[in-house]
């Protein structure tokens, strides 16, 4: 079976002409601008959320496209989503997922896991309590975040001047502009430096390090999750310190992780497309926040850059990896 075929089943309520209920499909299109890498995980998360809420009470078809970081692929991906037959909610991962979502439809309810983008500024929502239109999910751009990756960024690294900003060229730059305005308090300089798909990585990092920069810190984007491992890897063979959000990031070899574990927000996202699924309107469904962040110190990468993590830094992290 192929992954982007892989099955899981749905029925959806959308409003019909007049404000009346009408039966939609039994299907749920999910777009990711990133990788497949991880699909089978996401698509188990994804589907325990449903069925914590749908339970047997009907079968759920989940159709799954994945951009491959080519912004054109996710495009075309949710035009085919919003009119293809059965298909009654659209689950969209990231940021440029919602964006391509929203501009191919304004009737098909929509369910965002979107880290990167504050919903009342891009217009997806009127007001978190009451979204008011076809869109609602989880959010988070938060950005008093982006002074936290500084501050630990400066504990380790007395005499932090430059950090080196990482982000996806495609997604919400709401982040990026907090991160920057944070710098400016602390008296950080900063240099953007914006990848477009994942092969960007190399040269980028090869900019990063001619640019003298202290340290990375890479922002919310659904293609550095799935690349991770090789972010980490870019940072050390440069000898970058380096912070992202997610906690796979640390895991995978990187310096510090912080912020809320995408994967763990899954079932979230997926028991939201349940109420959706059994006749909720996505107008009336509260927008939601992630509500638990956790600090990941990676000793071992610390040691190979020849830096001494601070005790404070220490004592404060939910896991310190050895």
């Amino acid at each position: 079976m192929r992954r982007r075929d892989l099955l899981a089943g749905a029925v959806a309520a959308v409003a019909a002409p007049g404000g009346a209920r009408a039966e939609a499909g039994r299907r749920v299109g999910v777009l990711f601008p990133g990788d497949i890498a991880a699909w089978e995980e996401r698509v188990a998360l994804v589907r325990r959320g449903i069925d914590e809420i749908v339970g047997g009470a009907f079968p759920v078809e989940l159709v799954l496209r994945s951009g491959k970081g080519d912004p054109a692929r996710t495009l075309g991906f949710a035009d085919e989503l919003a009119g293809a037959p059965g298909v009654g909610v659209v689950l969209a991962l990231g940021s440029l997922a919602l964006v391509e979502a929203r501009r191919a439809t304004s009737s098909v309810p929509i369910v965002a896991l979107d880290l990167e983008s504050d919903p009342l500024a891009s217009g997806a929502a009127a007001t978190l309590a009451r979204p008011g239109g076809n869109v609602t999910g989880i959010f988070f751009d938060a950005p008093e975040i982006a002074g936290k990756w500084l501050q630990f960024l400066a504990e380790l690294l007395p005499g932090l001047a430059r950090v080196a900003l990482l982000y996806d060229a495609q997604g919400d730059a709401t982040q990026l502009e907090a991160a920057e305005a944070s710098a400016r308090v602390l008296g950080v300089a900063t240099t953007r430096f914006g990848v477009v798909a994942p092969d960007d990585l190399p040269s980028t990092f090869g900019a990063i390090a001619g640019s003298r920069a202290d340290a990375v810190l890479a922002h919310s984007s659904p293609i550095f999750v799935d690349n991770a491992e090789r972010i980490a890897r870019l940072a050390l063979d440069h000898q970058l310190a380096s912070i992202m959000l997610f906690p796979v990031y640390a895991k995978a070899g990187g310096l510090i992780s912080y912020g809320p574990d995408n994967f763990a927000l899954m079932p979230q996202a997926g028991a939201i497309v349940g109420r959706v699924l059994k006749g909720a309107r996505p107008a009336e469904l509260p927008i939601e926040r992630p509500s638990r962040f956790t600090l990941l110190v990676n000793l071992a990468t610390a040691r190979a850059l020849g830096l001494t993590v601070p005790r404070s830094l220490l004592l404060m992290a939910d896991e310190v990896i050895e």
